[in-house]
């Protein structure tokens, strides 16, 4: 390495670190752009950040040229050295830029004087952030060290920068886009109003009392008056998500509630050691949180502290002031426990903003259930944004702070045309999805929160194609026995009589756990997980398929379904133990009953090519499209730097399905679809096309689609197969069924309406000199 590479590598260095210390976007693009400068011995040096909605670049810093062009000279896509870089995202070197025959001249910039020129595209996660550009006034190239610096520069920026506009300032307009770290989809517009209800028990200090009755009864009242809140708010999510299921959200609080040992620790530290009913129970819960982060059990730590805040707020009487708004809000908060969105009055909550992005997944959970927007993770000082209008974008998972009224008033009229088109569904929700040509597509539902919404969703669906048996798990302390697997058995078939219930087995393992059964690995999704581990717990597996057989037996109509199934002898193991089990209870009671019809579920890739081998051993196949796309696509969607890469229009993924399908009809078994493909607009007319039947979704997806699908021509949607299958652009093939709606009047339902449109744009050119890097929502 020479002396000159030496003097680079080591101001790479100080230059990252410079920009990496400050909070401030201003701040840190002009410490760049100068310190950039005296490093390369360039006359001038740039910065160009991106605006993707306006496909266009904005100068926002710079040494050497105008300062007065800072945040107004603009470049579109193409146009321009700069715009030419960002557009081909490659490196451009020039020793004459102005013989370049792309070359734009802004006469307000102030660059007459400068003949060579150097750019590098800015990217982050593959995003294009902008386009970082050195000048000089000699006439020649810089050359491969100059290169190289520029080059590894603007990829170790790139994080920095993105961080750094995650909250931006528009000085003039005193308006803030904030971007979150993780969401639920929807939209809303109110005040803002912070709620601070609760006390941490890192608030709470190790203190002593001389009465230690009177803090013994305090602690029990507070534990009674937690149970009967818990009860009230079971009630209440009830009647609010018509989900009785949400109950168990309530399970990491009653492990607790119900646990003696938790009240005779506390009871002992306060009568032995003199301490405040909070100071004990402090202690007590930190104990916990210690073994059950020794079990590696990050759902239970959560619990945990959920459950504590609670309690040593009803116990000191700590909440900041009662709930009591006369208009809708978004509820801005530290931290929500579960059990407090259930205690909310749901008509008065617009959505909800967090600056915490430790919510637990039941937390998650029930707000998507209850339909709340959410954006978690923000950026931002509670008491500095009480009672200013927000608007929440849970899709784009960012608010706007205080934005003006032209984009308030786009964004209310988006809100209302997306109300209609909700009512346009949900009016025809009870029709069935028969195509315009007369063909019948099943529509089913995903269950595993909602089932005791069974009477009703019973009259329009036809019936559970995917009933996650896990969900139930999850909401218990151990493993259930046969008896209370059976009565939620029961129950559910009991609500679809005459309607097929498909129920998999219990899926484990990667991303969901079970309190009773953490599972730590290093690539899980590869790893312990499906039916994998029931084969490894046959007693398990056994209880579980006894339960399903005893329903069958009084109601039939059952389904099993096994999950993650690779190879034919977990095929071979499961259906040998039904029907021993079969043949048990047939036994034990003296009746007989038919088998529950048995089939799999395609997720891993190496089932596709032993179809011919399994045909016999199952009745029917069913498709996880959102991990065997994963597996396919090698993606992990929640991974922020390549989800872009899980494409359902994939070729491969097309090709896939189409095989899938074809070699179904071919043996005359049935397939359906139950991943999240299955309930989108534009995938359920690519699987219509591809010539399937049977659709299985979650129950906010089932008016759209029905709605779809009795708009649409499944002849017409099967002619547009074959081009699709010889296609091998992914936005090509999206684009033949894009157009195909488009032209039998579906714009609005498979598109950003033509409001929502506007809307962005509108709040694009309210915010000049704001970019909007997109955070992306989990």
């Amino acid at each position: 390495m020479d002396e000159r590479q030496s003097e680079l590598l080591l101001a790479l260095r100080q230059i990252t670190e410079a920009v990496a210390g400050e909070n401030s976007l201003e701040k840190a693009m002009n410490i760049l752009v100068q310190q950039i400068r005296r490093a390369t011995n360039a006359d001038c040096c740039s910065l160009y950040l991106y605006e993707s909605l306006r496909d266009r670049f904005r100068l926002r810093a710079t040494d050497g040229l105008a300062q007065e062009a800072v945040g107004k000279a603009t470049l579109k896509s193409g146009e321009g050295l700069v715009g030419v870089v960002g557009k081909r995202r490659e490196m451009l070197d020039l020793a004459d830029a102005f013989s370049h025959p792309n070359f734009k001249y802004l006469p307000d910039v102030g660059e007459d004087e400068y003949h060579s020129f150097l750019g590098v595209p800015v990217l982050n996660q593959g995003d294009l952030l902008g386009v970082l550009v050195i000048q000089s006034r000699d006439q020649k190239q810089f050359g491969p060290n100059e290169e190289y610096f520029m080059l590894t520069l603007s990829v170790q920026i790139a994080s920095v920068i993105a961080r750094s506009r995650a909250v931006e300032v528009d000085e003039e307009k005193n308006i803030r886009r904030i971007h979150g770290l993780s969401g639920t989809g929807g939209l809303a517009i109110a005040k803002a109003m912070v709620w601070q209800p609760s006390v941490s028990i890192d608030q709470v200090k190790i203190l002593h009392s001389d009465d230690p009755l009177m803090q013994m009864e305090l602690f029990h009242q507070s534990m009674f008056q937690l149970q009967v809140e818990m009860d009230r708010a079971s009630l209440k999510m009830q009647e609010d998500a018509k989900s009785g299921a949400l109950q168990g959200f309530m399970s990491g609080y009653g492990r607790l509630l119900d646990d003696p040992t938790f009240q005779d620790e506390v009871d002992a530290r306060i009568n032995d050691e003199g301490l405040l009913a909070s100071s004990a129970i402090k202690l007590v819960i930190e104990a916990r949180l210690k073994q059950a982060e020794a079990r590696h059990d990050t759902e239970e730590m959560v619990d945990i502290k959920d459950f504590a805040q609670v309690l040593i707020t009803r116990l000191v009487h700590a909440s900041a002031r009662d709930f009591e708004v006369s208009g809708q809000v978004i509820l801005v908060v530290d931290s929500l426990p579960a059990a407090m969105i259930a205690e909310l009055p749901r008509d008065k909550i617009a959505g909800f903003v967090a600056t915490s992005n430790n919510m637990s997944s039941h937390t998650m959970i029930l707000a998507r259930d209850l339909g709340i927007p959410a954006v978690l993770g923000v950026s931002l000082d509670l008491n500095a944004i009480d009672g200013h209008t927000l608007i929440l974008d849970g899709r784009r998972c960012e608010i706007l702070l205080d934005p003006p009224q032209s984009v308030v008033d786009e964004f209310s009229e988006l809100l209302g045309q997306n109300k209609q088109q909700s009512d346009l569904f949900s009016a025809e929700l009870d029709k069935e999805p028969r195509c315009l040509d007369g063909k019948r597509i099943q529509v089913q539902l995903n269950a595993g929160l909602n089932h005791q919404e069974g009477e009703n969703l019973s009259a329009i669906t036809d019936g559970i194609g995917l009933y996650r048996t896990e969900i139930s798990f999850m909401l218990t302390q151990t493993f259930p026995t046969e008896q209370q697997q059976y009565e939620w058995y029961a129950n559910l078939l009991e609500q679809f009589k005459g309607k097929p219930v498909c129920m998999r087995t219990l899926d484990v393992g990667s991303d969901k756990s079970l309190p009773y059964l953490p599972i730590k690995e290093t690539n899980p999704a590869f790893g312990w997980r499906g039916v994998r581990v029931t084969i490894d717990n046959p007693q398990l597996l056994r209880t579980q398929l006894r339960a399903m057989l005893r329903v069958q037996q009084k109601f039939g109509g059952v389904e099993i379904m096994i999950p993650m199934v690779s190879r034919p002898d977990e095929i071979h193991f499961v259906r040998q133990m039904l029907s021993q089990e079969a043949a048990a209870i047939r036994e034990e009671t003296g009746t007989n009953f038919p088998l529950p019809r048995f089939g799999v579920m395609i997720e891993v890739p190496s089932l596709i090519y032993i179809m011919d081998d399994i045909i016999n051993d199952v009745d029917f196949f069913s498709i996880g499209s959102n991990d065997l796309m994963q597996y396919l696509l090698a993606v992990d969607r929640s991974n922020a730097r390549v989800a872009r890469f899980y494409d359902p229009f994939h070729p491969s993924v097309v090709r896939c399905l189409a095989y899938l399908a074809d070699k179904a009809a071919q043996y005359h078994k049935r397939i359906s679809v139950c991943g999240e493909l299955a309930g989108s607009p534009l995938g359920a007319m690519l699987l219509v096309s591809l010539g399937y039947e049977n659709l299985s979704m979650n129950y906010s997806d089932l008016a759209q689609v029905k709605y779809i699908l009795r708009h649409v021509s499944a002849s017409e949607l099967g002619d547009l197969k074959g081009k699709a299958l010889q296609l091998s652009d992914p936005q090509a093939i999206r684009d033949l069924y894009v157009n195909y709606a488009r032209a039998n009047g579906l714009s609005r339902a498979i598109d950003f309406s033509e409001a929502q449109k506007k809307a962005y744009q509108v709040e694009a050119d309210a915010l000049p000199d704001i970019e909007e890097h997109r955070g992306r929502s989990v």
